[in-house]
């Protein structure tokens, strides 16, 4: 049986600016550097035998800080990156009412429930990145593997575990805004393909006991 740990990074200036960020290079903010050192120490009592990270910075950051304490190299997966966001919101106000209305018909085409927004992932692309990134975690040889990934993502792969591999947008909605992960928070998913009832289950959601 594998363990996966899924684990949010710390707190970045994406989390918190007043602009919207590219989702690449925004880095983790003193609190995120904290909540990230903490998360490295409890990191030390977790068995897992593979690291692997989203290439995003804050990820990159959170992750060498869990490598640094554990000896374990980090590997970069494009799987788990954050949803892709269109550029043109780039450096506009949120509190703007025309970039945040752009912003929420992104968010609708990416929760399943508007069309597609330009240099936004849709529903159905998400979707088929977590079906890939699913297929991965099965066919890697590790007992244990340690992911640093980000929110929204991470919601779509427990909707992928949960609800299997042709979840549809109702089923996944209700999940965007009704399990949320604080920074740093470590889910675990469990996969048994002898498992009679169903190969995956989420078994731990948004454990931050190291934040205090």
């Amino acid at each position: 049986m594998k363990t996966i740990y899924l684990v949010r990074h710390g707190e970045s200036d994406i989390n918190v600016s007043d602009v919207y960020m590219d989702d690449v290079t925004p880095p983790l903010t003193e609190l995120g550097k904290e909540q990230a050192r903490f998360l490295a120490k409890r990191a030390k009592n977790l068995k897992f035998d593979a690291l692997v990270a989203s290439p995003y910075e804050r990820t990159k950051e959170t992750a060498a800080m869990i490598a640094e304490e554990t000896g374990r190299a980090i590997e970069f997966c494009d799987l788990f990156i954050e949803r892709t966001l269109s550029k043109t919101l780039i450096g506009k106000l949120r509190s703007d009412p025309e970039a945040r209305s752009f912003a929420n018909a992104a968010f609708d085409s990416s929760e399943g429930s508007g069309e597609k927004v330009e240099g936004t992932e849709t529903f159905v692309e998400l979707k088929e990145r977590a079906n890939k990134a699913i297929q991965f975690l099965e066919d890697r040889p590790e007992e244990n593997i340690l992911v640093v990934g980000h929110g929204f993502f991470t919601r779509m792969l427990i909707a992928r575990v949960v609800f299997g591999k042709d979840f549809s947008p109702q089923e996944f909605k209700p999940l965007v805004w009704g399990i949320r992960t604080k920074n740093t928070g470590i889910s675990i998913l469990k996969y048994d393909p002898t498992d009679q009832h169903c190969a995956w289950w989420l078994s731990v959601w948004n454990d931050h006991a190291h934040l205090g």
